[in-house]
């Protein structure tokens, strides 16, 4: 007797593994467009974005008109949809408190 494997009905033509990997690359666009959004628009109003690869995505640092630094540096994550923060993400916001902010786009 040979056994079948079930069919899912959800994928009939048998693509899950090809649609999840379209998904996923479409998430990480979808983020990469965010980020740059987010650091274009922070940039336009005056401030000052760096790049951070762990816990975060940028620290910004406001700067008044004659471009001294003013205030905390902040800690920025953006997120899109209803992701979720990584473990290290949530280390670090612990650690932060008050100066880390997660903006969803």
């Amino acid at each position: 007797m040979v056994k079948r494997k079930r069919s899912n009905r959800n994928d009939p033509f048998g693509l899950k593994s090809f649609s999840k990997s379209l998904t996923l690359s479409s998430n990480r666009f979808k983020g990469r467009m965010a980020e740059d959004s987010f650091e274009l628009s922070q940039r336009l109003q005056g401030h000052e974005v760096k790049k951070i690869h762990k816990g975060g995505d940028f620290v910004v640092q406001k700067t008044d008109l004659f471009g001294r630094k003013t205030g905390k540096p902040k800690t920025y994550e953006v997120k899109t949809g209803d992701s979720q923060l990584t473990k290290a993400q949530q280390k670090k916001k612990r650690q932060l408190k008050k100066n880390y902010k997660v903006v969803r786009y």
